[in-house]
């Protein structure tokens, strides 16, 4: 079911008992969230123990963009959990991505995490695995600084929407990582979590090779808590295997440390056999492989 505020209590000491943490502290947290219109209780759903008291598990709904959602990995309390129950949150919270006009609807779940009723939940919810991941955490601290590069950088405020997604559409060819931009400029917003409009505008940059615009980052950090990542790198297939993939992640870990992040959290397919050399070439520590499940609410 769908979660409730007068369950909202109840959900947060079973958030605080999974992650550790004191659940009044967890409480307030989310009721200020709740108050700012950062949570909607629409998009949680719980499964409750018999007696109606206590939230056993929960799966929470995450829209991106105009079009997309991700749906944060079932979590419960050890010895809850079935495939009829997990089964029934998946198809409300696919009710709930349709509902809201979501073109396209995805979870990972860390290999750890996937049990066998897990799994069946997914295939009887209409979930496909598309792809295998690899999932690298790293200080930045550890990360190499950045060296002399080819490539001259501009921000999307100098460049423009327009260029910014034709090479992000370049970009994507031939890489198990790409972009689908069908959309348009909602496949920007789609990477951002929201309107370029709305944040520095080093998050999305272009770079340049003798004057032609060859590569694309999309960077994102969060200094509240540090996290960071690089939501897309790419280079256009005319100038790949010219070693320039080091020098676009590099500036991309230096635009992280400039955007206030301090952890790096990033990931690929386990078929991008060149994104995977360059994790390992830059000192990347994988901490999870997960699958990537997908379907069309």
């Amino acid at each position: 079911m769908r979660l409730s505020l007068s369950r909202l209590a109840a959900y947060a000491r079973s958030i605080g008992l999974l992650q550790r943490e004191d659940p009044s502290a967890v409480l307030e947290r989310m009721t200020r969230r709740v108050q700012a219109g950062d949570l909607d209780l629409a998009d949680v759903f719980v499964e409750l123990s018999p007696d109606g008291s206590q939230v056993t598990g929960s799966i929470r709904l995450v829209r991106r963009g105009l079009d997309e959602a991700i749906l944060m990995p079932w979590r419960s309390r050890e010895g809850y959990g079935t495939r009829d129950s997990i089964g029934h949150l998946l198809m409300e919270a696919r009710a709930r991505a349709r509902e809201l006009g979501m073109r396209t609807l995805s979870t990972r779940v860390h290999d750890a995490r996937m049990t066998p009723d897990y799994r069946s939940a997914l295939l009887d919810a209409g979930f496909e695995l598309a792809t295998r991941r690899i999932e690298y955490k790293t200080p930045l601290a550890q990360m190499p600084t950045e060296g002399p590069s080819d490539l001259v950088w501009k921000t999307i405020a100098e460049t423009g929407e327009g260029l910014v997604l034709s090479l992000l559409r370049d970009a994507s060819i031939g890489t198990p990582d790409g972009v689908d931009t069908s959309a348009g400029a909602d496949a920007i917003e789609n990477l951002l979590d929201g309107r370029y409009g709305d944040v520095d505008p080093r998050t999305v940059q272009v770079g340049y090779l003798n004057e032609e615009a060859v590569a694309i980052l999309f960077c994102l950090a969060t200094p509240q808590d540090g996290w960071s990542t690089v939501a897309f790198m790419g280079i256009v297939p005319s100038v790949r295997k010219r070693g320039l993939g080091v020098q676009v992640h590099q500036h991309g870990i230096s635009t992280l440390r400039a955007l206030g992040g301090t952890i790096y959290h990033d990931g690929t397919s386990e078929s991008n056999e060149a994104m995977l050399r360059l994790f390992t070439r830059e000192g990347c520590v994988e901490f999870a492989r997960m699958g990537e499940w997908r379907t069309a609410p």
